[in-house]
């Protein structure tokens, strides 16, 4: 139930006033571990639970349905265990504030993963203890101490952070920290000041892997979930196929051609993160990711299923419906005229019914939200048609129009900045 709208709901009649002192937990593992059940009669508030995770659920559903309770049973669990927003913070960075503010707002509504898209061509915002000039040269970063208390924030609120670190293409942000990683030993690089894709990509020589590997340690000492994700996507092949060290090193590695660099690449640091008891997460673009990696499918609708008949768990990420920077009307700007998310659109996605697909997720991509105020007026209102997508909740759209309001009212009065409503 988001906002709020239960999968199961029974009416007996009369109501309650919602008091904190009234909630009575139980535990009862007969639920699935994000579950809950809500017992509302006789002027007590019996909250069942499958575990801590249902618990903090149930009582956002008893904040939201407001003071006074209608008496009844509310029975839930969402349908997806990965229900994700990711935020880029590599184009414009965003305060740990905001951050901190962005996990409190997603996890009211009840999804469980913030991803942070951390690297890029236009910033590198992790410290890196081994490598200082990484953020040396982007300037504005996350601190070990930052992000220690960001994923404890999280945690409190059944949020998992998944941080991302883009290889091997979108680096040119490392490449201008240090350059010998890139395909050519005399160029000098800069943080990139444009938007779209770099050619610039990783080399392929030994150093470089343990470059990163030394990377990932770090990543993985600060960020204690399963996953961690290394980007993969949109990366060209163009310096691969011009160097005559990178045309060398394909032979050396037997690899068929520079196609198959970024795929080699992804398998070393896969391979690496299992070493470590952790799972890779990739950009999935076509069938060539290493075996056991989980596949964020974007580039279509179609993509998450065929992914999942390799073999493969699939997070659906479709940008069409789930890239919340697009617009929510057909505008002029860098998006037109066929890149449009509407709020309809974002609410009548319907993932598909496949195994190996363990969720969904919403992006925050900031190339042209260069503040925490763009990123939320982007956010909202989609952001609570996406919440019941991700939990599995959402049906009929003029109902969820109908309840949208005073969640509308409820934003504003947190001092969050929402966008336009525009069905």
């Amino acid at each position: 139930m988001i906002i709020p709208r239960p999968r199961d709901l029974a009416v007996l009649g009369g109501s309650i006033a919602f008091s904190e002192d009234l909630v009575r937990l139980t535990p009862d593992p007969g639920l699935p571990g994000e579950g809950y059940r809500l017992t509302l009669k006789e002027g007590r508030i019996e909250l069942s639970a499958g575990g801590p995770a249902g618990a903090y659920y149930g009582r956002q559903t008893l904040r939201q349905l407001g003071e006074r309770l209608p008496e009844g049973v509310i029975e839930d669990a969402p349908r997806f265990g990965w229900r994700g927003v990711m935020l880029d913070v590599a184009r414009h960075f965003m305060p740990k504030a905001f951050v901190l503010r962005l996990i409190d707002l997603i996890a009211e509504l009840k999804l469980n993963v913030l991803h942070l898209h951390l690297t890029d061509d236009q910033g590198w915002r992790l410290e890196i203890r081994r490598y200082p000039r990484l953020t040396e040269v982007s300037g504005d970063h996350y601190t070990h101490e930052d992000i220690r208390e960001i994923v404890a924030y999280a945690a409190e609120r059944f949020v998992r952070v998944v941080p991302e670190i883009g290889m091997p293409g979108h680096v040119q942000a490392a490449l201008a920290a240090y350059p010998e990683l890139g395909n050519d030993p005399s160029a000098t690089y800069e943080v990139w000041t444009d938007w779209g894709v770099s050619e610039h990509t990783l080399n392929l020589e030994e150093e470089t892997i343990a470059f990163f590997r030394h990377v990932l340690d770090e990543v993985c000492d600060l960020f204690p979930g399963e996953y961690v994700h290394v980007g993969g996507d949109e990366c060209l092949n163009h310096e691969w196929e011009r160097t005559p060290r990178a045309q060398e090193r394909l032979r050396e590695l037997g690899l068929p051609g520079a196609h198959a660099a970024r795929a080699w690449i992804t398998g070393r640091m896969a391979d690496h993160l299992a070493a470590k008891g952790r799972k890779l997460v990739y950009w999935y673009e076509k069938p060539d990711g290493p075996p056991g990696a989980t596949t964020m499918t974007w580039l279509d609708e179609e993509s998450g299923t065929l992914a999942a008949l390799e073999g493969r768990d699939v997070v659906l990420a479709p940008h069409l419906r789930t890239y919340l920077d697009y617009p929510p009307e057909q505008e002029a700007g860098p998006f037109f005229p066929d890149r449009v998310l509407s709020l309809s659109n974002t609410y009548h996605f319907v993932p598909p019914n496949a195994p190996g697909i363990i969720g969904v997720q919403a992006q925050l991509w900031t190339e042209y939200m260069p503040t925490p105020a763009d990123v939320e007026r982007q956010a909202f209102p989609r952001l609570l048609a996406f919440a019941e997508v991700a939990w599995g909740s959402a049906g009929d759209y003029s109902d969820f129009l109908r309840r949208l309001d005073p969640h509308l009212t409820r934003l504003a009065a947190q001092g969050v900045s929402v966008g336009p409503l525009i069905p």
